[in-house]
């Protein structure tokens, strides 16, 4: 498929070359191009030498066969001189291996041609008239070597060809050649010496235009190219072999931070590889070097990169891989996949959020339906407490029968509130002191502790603020994180429970802190304890509602409940609400006390 810049170039070839070149001495008018087209030159011309010499220097001994043939009785002057031819010949072949040939390399070449024509020239004067006509035929030799071989500029060519000329004439007349031969000499030497130079001229223009084409083009691709990856919205990235940075595009830059000068020369394992998988990368890209086997290249894959600031993302990645030049390169299409993540992440939050709220409207039809089923047994108990207490005398049974009221009435409380977030009724919110509530669930709680050995810890801060909070709902908060606590402690051989109250230091919140001593709650489970009808405990132990209803009601007053973990202890549940700006007496101690009501050591 033929390129149309080519194809456009090549036929305005004709009609501009003299725009660009000097129609005489074949040099381009710009000084900067004429530099570039020398410097190349330089670069490609040592190898064009050396066989012109390795040439003439066999050319050179192959004729000494000629001298031995036609004048044996000066044979060894003409080997002398060939000798002298050779040994410069040999000496002008190794200047071409040196690194100032480059700079030197047309006067190494007008001399080489001068000495061939002076090897002629010397034995042109040594020989009779008789036998001139025979080295006179490498006076021929001499011009089209010049001309055509050895590489020589057009213009310099053209010189020493009419050097050559007069040298010979100049040797003819003082040897008294014949007038016919001096002639007819002159007009083959004249007719190879047009030919050559008509040859050489063509031949040098048309060198240099294809140069000219070549790099016209070069640069209009690279502009294109340039072009087409500046405008690419993905990181573009072009290593070679080595896995050196050659290309590095404007969102490369954007991307991973670095400029492009940054990153040019850079190894790309160490520019974006990540430090986890660098060693892998590595691996890789060694094993395709060595192989040439592209396990990866055209196949989209999903992994980390890494910025200049070292932070991490995801991309998407596409590896090609360009022969240029004899060079094998790999180009990297990278897509920032972040913004797809944060997308993907987002919807996943909101499946969750739907997800949850089907459930808490699925747990407030349950909760409707408990609250109503439990409310008759629950009348009933109240009032058979409440019969006990007034038939019997014994202060045993009415201490107990006044506990069982408590605890029947705060059961009717519960069964109100289940029925106050069904129907999404709002709390009813008055001043509440937070030590006041702990140490009521204490009171309500404390007979079970002590029948399971468990040491209670209370560390609660004194004076503290009240907040405006509905006092039954709270008391179910913290009833259901010590039950949970408790319930917790069942096998463990340390059973200790810490309730912990605060006021946070250059905050408007007071903190309650519950913990235990038992195993916590596994990492890859804690994002998902406040959700409906998730439950870690056993099948028949818990329903899943419990740190449900708790967050619910936590979040309806403003505040916050989190899992934290402490240092020495098992799990530990935080939760904070708004301060009302209104002191309490506080009954609490900053000293913790044991379940009996002792303070601790």
């Amino acid at each position: 498929m033929n390129d149309p810049l080519i194809d456009t170039y090549s036929s305005l070839a004709f009609k501009q070359r003299y725009q660009v070149l000097d129609p005489i001495r074949l040099c381009f008018k710009d000084a900067a191009l004429e530099q570039e087209y020398t410097a190349n030159l330089a670069d490609n011309i040592a190898r064009q030498v050396r066989m012109a010499l390795a040439l003439a220097f066999a050319l050179y001994l192959n004729f000494a066969f000629l001298d031995y043939l036609l004048v044996p009785e000066k044979m060894l002057q003409l080997w002398g001189i060939r000798a002298v031819v050779c040994t410069l010949f040999a000496l002008l072949f190794w200047l071409t291996f040196q690194p100032i040939f480059k700079q030197i390399h047309q006067p190494v070449i007008f001399y080489s041609s001068m000495v061939a024509a002076s090897g002629i020239f010397a034995m042109l004067l040594i020989t009779d008239n008789q036998y001139s006509h025979y080295y006179y035929a490498g006076i021929n030799l001499c011009i089209t070597w010049t001309l055509f071989i050895v590489g020589l500029r057009f213009v310099n060519s053209l010189g020493t060809v009419m050097v050559i000329m007069f040298c010979y004439n100049l040797i003819a007349f003082y040897k008294e050649l014949h007038l016919p031969d001096i002639i007819s000499n002159n007009f083959f030497l004249l007719s190879n010496a047009v030919i050559g130079i008509f040859a050489g001229y063509t031949i040098e223009q048309h060198a240099r235009w294809q140069f000219y084409q070549a790099r016209v083009i070069k640069n209009n691709s690279s502009k294109l190219h340039r072009a087409m990856i500046a405008a690419s919205l993905d990181a573009v990235i072009t290593i070679d072999e080595s896995g050196s940075t050659i290309e590095f595009n404007e969102a490369a830059e954007a991307m991973f931070g670095y400029s492009r000068e940054e990153a040019l020369g850079q190894s790309i394992g160490e520019l974006i590889v990540p430090d986890a998988t660098r060693g892998r990368h590595e691996d890789g890209f060694r094993r395709y070097s060595q192989t040439g086997e592209p396990r990866v290249l055209g196949q989209r894959l999903e992994l980390q990169a890494k910025r200049k600031d070292k932070s991490e993302f995801p991309v998407e990645l596409t590896l090609r891989q360009v022969d240029l030049i004899g060079r094998r390169l790999v180009t990297a299409y990278i897509r920032d996949l972040t913004a797809q993540r944060n997308a993907e992440r987002e919807i996943a939050q909101q499946r969750e959020v739907l997800q949850r709220n089907e459930k808490l409207a699925s747990m407030g039809t349950l909760l409707a339906g408990v609250a109503h089923e439990l409310n008759n047994p629950l009348t009933i108990v109240v009032g058979q407490s409440q019969l006990l207490r007034e038939t019997e005398q014994d202060e045993r049974v009415l201490k107990r029968a006044e506990k069982i009221a408590n605890a029947a009435e705060r059961c009717v409380k519960i069964v109100s509130t289940f029925l106050s977030m069904a129907r999404e009724q709002p709390p009813k919110r008055k001043l509440v002191d937070i030590n006041r509530v702990i140490q009521d669930v204490i009171d309500l709680l404390d007979f079970n502790l002590r029948n399971q050995q468990i040491n209670l810890e209370l560390a609660l801060s004194e004076q503290l603020p009240g907040v405006m909070a509905d006092h039954n709902q709270l008391h179910q908060v913290i009833s259901n994180l010590v039950i949970n606590a408790q319930q917790a402690l069942q096998d463990q051989p340390r059973k200790i429970i810490r309730i912990v109250s605060i006021q946070v230091e250059n905050s408007e919140q007071i903190c309650i802190k519950v913990m235990d001593s038992g195993s916590g709650i596994a990492p890859e489970l804690r994002a998902r304890i406040f959700e409906p009808f998730f439950t870690t405990k056993a099948v028949g132990v818990g329903t899943g509602l419990g740190l449900s209803v708790c967050n619910g009601i936590i979040q309806s007053h403003g505040g916050s409940i989190e899992y934290e973990e402490v240092p020495g202890m098992g799990a530990c549940f935080s939760l904070c609400l708004p301060i009302a700006n209104q002191p309490i007496a506080n009954q609490g101690t900053d000293q913790p006390v044991s379940s009996s009501g002792e303070k601790m050591p």
